[in-house]
């Protein structure tokens, strides 16, 4: 075995002695890694005192290059329960932002909702600049001085696996202006509230239908519309109300166009049972009540000492009567008239029938005398006639003078068929052609008409 110079083995000790020594920097203690990208944990953000002002665009934190936060309050000197707009706008002019998280406004005594968010790119000194705008309505719920805090914002920037910037809206002091504690707390604190639109259904006795209006105001809730319609309702004679149900439309149509930005149209339903007896005196009408919706308008000089109102007058109704009774009172109205076309139509029918049995008979009795003056000799004219005799609607014989006289025969008939007879049996000479030709003429020519109906 070949053996390692001397000093080249103690090279090799001397290394594996010494202390090591990283060759690779390490991250800074801010900075760390899933093996796959790099990201920075940002920390807390101290924010800015509160400021008083209604735009601005100070905040703590760290914004991308050209990026712009601008929050805008509409009041900072709110009336209590009064709605008021906030705007946060995010302008980024080099287009960089891949995604911000925006989050509500918030405080003690503060309510936000949102109301919307928009995005679009806008011409700002002939440079596209890519726009965010978020809106809230918020509303101070006590009076005094409340801060009005905004959430941190998280920027996510193209090209970037994580964020790395954050920032945090100045906040704002507001001075709260309080109600007078004797007003009820389900006012709304709005500048107008219209009321509108009013529909009542088709009113049937002893069936439901609806009455609904719609109402369009800031600040205004379910329950306290629920609440100021239930304390006025007064169900008058024939008419019961039920309670008022109350929801939110998108679009309404009571009132001004638009009332604020801030404006909600509300629709309320109240089902209606006209009585089957009638309303006032037995009469099947009766009166919806009216409404003064009370509100407390916050551009007064001092709100609340003197409360508007929002006025729906009273509306007149009438329904018809029950079905039962509405075909009733139809079937009385209508009889004399079914009755007049009954008997019309019987007495056309009647009328038809007699001229069909008329225009019958003096079909059968041509037909019959047609047959009876195409025969030629006085045998052959008395089976004819003994065949017509018993094909009629009432058969006859003439073996009675009597009976057939009785039944409308004329005696210029009778004596023609008597001369007939004694041709045939008497042993009388046989006629001359002339003869039986007149005797054939009378019998066929006076064969009675009634006999054929």
């Amino acid at each position: 075995m070949r053996r390692l110079p001397c000093s080249l083995l103690a090279l090799l000790l001397l290394s594996l002695t010494a202390p090591a020594r990283a060759d690779i920097p390490l991250p800074k203690p801010d900075r760390a890694s899933d093996g796959l990208a790099e990201w920075i944990e940002l920390g807390e953000i101290e924010p800015l005192p509160p400021v008083s002002e209604v735009d601005s665009r100070a905040g703590a934190g760290r914004l991308p290059n050209g990026v712009i936060v601008e929050t805008e309050v509409t009041e900072l000197a709110p009336v209590q329960r009064q709605v008021f707009l906030v705007t946060q706008t995010i302008l980024d002019p080099a287009r960089q932002l891949r995604d911000a998280e925006v989050h509500r406004p918030q405080g003690q005594g503060m309510d936000a909702r949102p109301l919307g968010v928009t995005r679009e790119t806008v011409d700002m000194d002939g440079r596209l600049v890519d726009r965010r705008h978020y809106r809230w309505a918020v509303q101070a719920l006590r009076g005094g001085d409340l801060t009005l805090a905004f959430s941190r914002i998280d920027f996510q920037v193209v090209g970037l696996a994580q964020s790395e910037y954050a920032f945090v809206p100045v906040a704002r002091r507001l001075e709260v202006v309080d109600l007078p504690a004797h007003l009820p707390s389900y006012l709304p604190v709005t500048p107008d509230l219209a009321v509108g639109n009013a529909q009542v259904g088709e009113l049937v006795a002893g069936e439901p239908a609806s009455w609904r209006f719609e109402v369009s105001g800031e600040g205004l809730t379910a329950a306290a519309l629920a609440q100021m319609i239930n304390a006025q309702l007064v169900a008058p004679s024939g008419l019961r109300l039920g309670q008022p149900e109350v929801r939110l439309v998108v679009d309404g149509s009571a009132g001004p166009a638009e009332i604020s930005p801030l404006a909600e149209t509300w629709q309320v339903s109240l089902s209606l049972l006209p009585s089957t007896e009638g309303g006032r005196e037995g009469r099947r009408e009766a009166e919806l009540p009216g409404l003064r919706l009370p509100y407390v308008d916050p551009r007064r000089p001092e709100p609340g000492s003197q409360l508007d109102y929002a006025q729906l007058d009273a509306q007149a109704v009438s329904w018809q009567a029950a079905a039962s009774v509405r075909r009733l009172q139809w079937l009385q109205r209508a009889l004399p008239w079914l009755a007049t076309g009954l008997l019309g139509a019987i007495g056309v029918g009647l009328a038809g029938r007699a001229a069909w049995r008329r225009l019958r008979a003096r079909r059968n009795r041509r037909a019959a005398q047609a047959r009876l003056r195409s025969v030629d000799d006085a045998l052959a004219l008395r089976r004819q006639l003994l065949a017509e005799l018993a094909g009629l609607p009432r058969p006859l014989r003439p073996d009675g003078r009597e009976v057939l006289a009785g039944r409308g025969a004329p005696e210029t008939w009778l004596a023609a068929v008597g001369t007939l007879e004694s041709w045939c049996f008497a042993g009388a000479a046989v006629p001359a052609t002339g003869e039986f030709v007149v005797i054939r003429e009378t019998i066929a020519d006076e064969l009675p008409a009634g006999w054929f109906r």
